[in-house]
């Protein structure tokens, strides 16, 4: 019996696919070999004796010729599944995009629709928790306008979906110049007019976000959380409906719920 071989590799798309293609070709046979994604300080999660572990760097060329493997021989909807898990937070993510590739080269397009299959249900209930997150965040996320008249908007996220926001923003906003910042990761998307937008790591744009906004951006910002306290008939206030459109992670970075006034208010959650 050969010894598990577990390949280690970035916590990125890349990264994942740049493992898988290495594991694949290695020929050890899949049963013998685990993918695991790198966390904090760049260890992966648990230790496993009589393990043999091999670091993977990423190649960014052998991850496009996976990608488009997936794209030609499985189907687009497969591809656009295991881009949205490898952006999840799930920890183990990488072996289970690798078991649903086993699958779904096997047995080809049908592989999204085998939803009793155990590894195909975590992928299709991760891709949707993705997809839900992004959603919630395209009618949540709240830009400011700085002095130098770019506008600005922090967001949270639980799983890794600056990527996926940036598109539906630089596409209704194509001549304006912003920032989106996811603070969980210290990550950036710049856009600029008649630019492709990019992500880029960086802890000093992260702090300097909404330091100094414009003036008219702070009268705005006044008119909108007093419109937004003004609407509510105190007589049908629901909070736990409130939680259910709204849940409150999203809340610290909305403008109508940063002053005191609008943390206070009865809109909010009866706190």
């Amino acid at each position: 019996m050969k010894p598990q071989r577990i390949y280690v590799c970035d916590n990125s798309i890349d990264g994942i696919f740049t493992a898988i293609y290495q594991a694949w070709s290695s020929r050890y046979g899949h049963a013998n070999i685990k993918i695991e994604e790198k966390y904090d300080h760049g260890a992966c999660s648990n230790f496993e004796l009589f393990s043999e572990y091999i670091s993977v760097d990423t190649d960014y060329a052998v991850a496009v010729k996976v990608a488009e493997s997936i794209q030609t021989k499985i189907s687009e909807e497969a591809y656009q599944m295991v881009y949205h898990v490898a952006l999840s937070n799930y920890q183990g993510k990488a072996d289970l995009v690798y078991r649903f590739l086993i699958l779904g080269f096997a047995i080809g397009p049908k592989v999204v629709q085998h939803l009793s299959n155990e590894v195909v249900g975590q992928m299709f209930a991760l891709n949707k928790k993705v997809g839900n997150e992004v959603h919630h965040l395209l009618g949540f996320l709240r830009f400011t306008e700085q002095e130098n008249r770019i506008l600005t908007s922090v967001i949270h996220p639980q799983n890794n979906v600056l990527s996926l926001v940036v598109p539906h923003f630089a596409d209704r906003l194509p001549e304006e110049r912003f920032i989106i910042v996811d603070g969980n990761r210290n990550m950036a998307a710049l856009h600029a007019p008649g630019k492709q937008w990019i992500l880029m790591e960086s802890q000093e744009i992260t702090e300097s976000i909404g330091q100094e906004i414009s003036g008219k951006e702070a009268g705005y910002q006044e008119l909108w959380k007093a419109f937004f306290n003004s609407i509510a008939i105190m007589e049908r206030t629901n909070y736990k409906l409130q939680r259910n459109n709204l849940p409150l992670r999203f809340r610290k970075d909305m403008t109508e719920f940063t002053s005191a006034n609008a943390r206070s208010s009865h809109l909010i959650d009866g706190k």
